[in-house]
């Protein structure tokens, strides 16, 4: 059936109706085209220095992220799984100094970097050695510079030093000595005509010449100003470029933390109020219509052939109203003496005349608590650097699979983390704690202090080992490690780095062992096996041939 074209009767000389010409729209390619629905017209936001961003919202941002850290034990357990997996028990020192050109053997170097290792692990759990008031250890430290990192966004510490007439009083052998120092110590005050931003000052190149801390003496907050060189400042600086201090790294998720904790709490509220009423009693009191019209009876009059001598109609009204309250004043009497008890398993229960006990189930939470819940979760997991099963704790539709790759999505952020954050603070202890050793003669050096300062950026080098990468499987992570150390594509220090070992320290302990046992006489279970197939050494090979076989 053909389609005929629409007609209409217009005036001579007219024109038809706006309405009735179709409108010609105008194709548009750009970014941030209007849409008809106006979401991002309505979404006001602007550009500018990341600096100005951070100073306005960092210290609200700072006070929210520590209370939901003191509070909710979901932002709790997830700050210890940072600090267990960026750190574990200590971040541990592998000393890769550079001896090009200085007169060391290889066989030198090592056994240097082996005694440099040994003494900085004495000190660094040594509290009232490594730390200025006598009460944390390093790898505490390194655990608290976390904390601060997620709460504030940047870890503060201070370096210091005691001359051997103070170390007396103490008994101490070490100068070099570290405080800790909260952020919020560190005031975001800002002077821009003195160079002052944000409780630094600057000089014009932007190099940090001083720290305006605050500190509290006898009851008082004073200002305490401590050069640049004695301040370790650690932070995110590529989170916000050109931002001179950090913002906490829960920042963008603060609204997310509270509409769960606000939703979790108006769910447990509403099951305990249908809990409280899980249980009621249907009565067939009346109403209040009822008594109402109870007393409008006296008003209502005498029907027609009503006999007043007999008994007069005021009398008979009352008589049903006083009837009508007896009973249910029976009603109430009997529900006073024999009341129901849900507490008392021993006690048998009695209802009222035409009383009904009717049990209710509570419909709280219903089936979209646990889907949105959980997806609240995962939006705090992905900023945390956390997966959503070991920030939850539920594993119930993981699979092998599913559990290998959030750890490899997951890991290269843990280890950002440790190399921007918890390993420069441990970084900068070590070369002020190294430069004294080999002051006072504790670290031998050829050519002494003077050598060392001359080639200090090649000897302090080093690397900081933390926490094996978790695994699903240790025996197929342990096959996939063997077959790529056979491919040639992994080396020995690469596979005892995922373990968090030093291979070199791993191949002498192993040496050691392979000593003793072969002198014990016991056989070692190190080195490749060999045999399994076809090969030369495999089951091929004369002598591991089942006879059988070859006499068929």
């Amino acid at each position: 059936m053909s389609e005929t074209k629409p007609r209409y009767r217009v005036k001579a000389g007219s024109a038809p109706p706006r309405a009735l010409v179709p409108a010609n729209k105008r194709a548009v390619a750009r970014y941030l085209r209007p849409d008809s629905s106006g979401i991002l017209s309505m979404r006001r936001a602007v550009t500018r220095d990341a600096r100005h961003d951070v100073y306005e919202a960092a210290e609200r941002a700072s006070a929210l992220a520590i209370d939901f850290m003191h509070n909710s034990g979901w932002l709790a357990g997830a700050a210890d799984q940072v600090i267990a997996d960026t750190i574990g028990t200590e971040l541990k020192l592998n000393a890769r100094p550079n001896f090009r050109g200085l007169g060391y053997t290889e066989k030198q170097r090592s056994d240097w970097c082996a005694l440099v290792e040994t003494e900085w692990r004495r000190w660094s759990w040594n509290r009232h050695e490594c730390d200025l008031a006598g009460k944390m250890t390093i790898p505490e430290m390194l655990d608290a510079v976390m904390r601060h990192y997620l709460g504030y966004g940047e870890g503060l510490g201070v370096l210091d030093f005691l001359p051997r007439n103070q170390r007396r009083q103490y008994g101490l052998e070490t100068g070099t000595k570290v405080s800790l120092v909260a952020p919020h110590r560190l005031p975001r005050v800002t002077r821009e005509f003195e160079g002052l931003e944000q409780g630094i000052y600057h000089d014009t190149r932007g190099r940090a010449l001083q720290y305006l801390f605050k500190r509290r003496e006898t009851g008082i907050d004073i200002d305490a100003p401590i050069r640049a060189e004695d301040v370790i400042h650690v932070m995110d600086r590529g989170d916000n470029p050109g931002s001179p201090r950090g913002i906490s790294v829960m920042a963008p998720i603060l609204k997310v933390i509270a509409q769960s904790d606000q939703l979790a709490d108006a769910t447990l509220a509403t099951a305990l109020m249908q809990t409280v009423f899980a249980a009621t009693i249907k009565s067939p009191e009346a109403s209040e219509e009822a008594f109402q019209a109870i007393q409008t009876l006296a008003d209502t009059e005498a029907p027609a052939g009503w006999d007043e001598a007999t008994m007069p109609w005021a009398e008979h009204v009352g008589g049903i109203a006083q009837d009508l309250i007896d009973v249910w004043g029976m009603r109430i009497g009997a529900l006073k003496e024999k009341g129901i008890s849900m507490s008392d398993p021993a006690r048998i229960n009695h209802l009222g005349p035409g009383e009904s006990f009717e049990m209710h189930t509570a419909s709280t939470p219903g089936s979209q608590y646990i889907p949105f819940s959980q997806n609240l979760q995962r939006e705090m997991a992905r900023r945390l650097g956390l997966t959503f099963e070991s920030f939850t704790m539920d594993f119930t539709k993981a699979t092998y699979s599913s559990v290998r790759m959030g750890i490899a999505s997951i890991w290269p952020i843990v280890t950002r983390r440790r190399e921007r954050i918890a390993a420069p603070f441990a970084q900068a202890i070590y070369e002020k704690w190294l430069e004294e050793a080999i002051a006072e003669g504790r670290i031998p050096f050829r050519g002494g202090l003077a050598a060392f300062t001359a080639n200090k950026q090649r000897i302090v080098w080093a690397e900081w080992q933390g926490p094996a990468q978790p695994s699903a499987d240790d025996y197929k992570s342990a096959m996939a490690s063997e077959k790529r150390l056979e491919l040639g594509t992994a080396s020995l220090a690469d596979e005892s780095a995922l373990l968090g070992r030093d291979w070199e320290e791993t191949a002498a302990q192993i040496g050691r062992e392979m000593a003793v046992l072969t002198k014990a006489g016991i056989p070692h279970p190190f080195g490749r096996k060999t045999g399994g197939g076809a090969g030369p050494l495999g089951a091929a090979a004369d002598g591991n041939r089942d006879p059988a076989k070859d006499d068929a």
